[in-house]
């Protein structure tokens, strides 16, 4: 250990205490801040569900299927710099584009595009948490 390594490693030794209640609150605010984003998320999800019944029934295109759910993955990773992204990312990129729409309206999951990276085993491949195509 160099000496700055060392000093570091005595100052947070004589903080210790002070450093983990502020570990506990941080982990507490982060905790907070993901419930408010997913609580935010799903809304928007709801809301952008409910336009789009709106305007099939004022005569509006109703949102139809552009392509099937592999084929909107395999999109969005061969746009993506480094071809790999995870689940809840593709799901996100999948949505915010528009490619794919569950059959009851809802937006696409992450857990639906992990369960089609096993369905086709010749598109994609998993690297930890990540999905790459093959």
């Amino acid at each position: 250990m160099n000496t700055w390594q060392l000093q570091m490693a005595q100052n947070a030794a004589t903080h210790r205490d002070e450093i983990a209640a502020d570990l506990v609150h941080s982990i507490h605010l982060r905790e907070q801040a993901k419930s408010g984003f997913d609580e935010a998320d799903s809304r928007v999800r709801a809301l952008e569900h409910l336009l789009s019944l709106a305007n099939e029934l004022e005569g509006g295109a109703p949102s139809k299927e552009v392509m099937k759910l592999h084929e909107a993955m395999v999109e969005v990773l061969k746009s993506d710099p480094t071809g790999m992204s995870r689940a809840v990312h593709i799901a996100a990129a999948i949505n915010e584009r528009g490619l794919y729409r569950m059959q009851d309206g809802r937006p696409v999951e992450g857990q639906q595009v992990t369960a089609r990276v096993g369905r086709y085993p010749h598109l994609f491949d998993r690297e930890g948490t990540f999905i790459k195509l093959r």
